[in-house]
């Protein structure tokens, strides 16, 4: 499942990074944000305590994947890049799920916003 602590940190970089992809917001200035919203306290609660499709390194293993874009989008700044770095991240998450984006905050309407190529 992951710890709260855990989802709480992968929801906030998430909404943090497709912020900064889709509206150009300040990458850190909205991961703090979100990171003490409740909104996405609750969800980082929620889904610690009912989401059982991923294992506690599955969930360590998506953060890492959000920490690289972070890393990406601070060294590169290209928007496609940081694009489809996120793409990655919420393919691999529906491929996690068997193939179905999970019921994860608005994971699936980021990943339409984002027109993310299902493959």
């Amino acid at each position: 499942m992951g710890s709260f602590e855990v989802w709480l940190e992968v929801l906030s970089w998430t909404k943090a990074l497709f912020e900064a992809t889709t509206l150009g917001a300040d990458l850190y200035t909205a991961y703090d944000q979100h990171r003490r919203e409740r909104d996405t306290i609750a969800e980082a609660r929620r889904v610690s305590a009912t989401d059982s499709t991923y294992s506690p390194e599955e969930v360590d293993a998506i953060l890492r994947r959000l920490q690289a874009c972070r890393d990406r989008f601070v060294t590169e700044g290209s928007g496609p890049a940081r694009r489809n770095c996120l793409c990655s991240v919420f393919r691999d998450a529906m491929e996690g799920n068997g193939g179905q984006m999970p019921p994860i905050d608005n994971w699936r309407g980021m990943f339409d916003q984002l027109n993310c190529p299902s493959k």
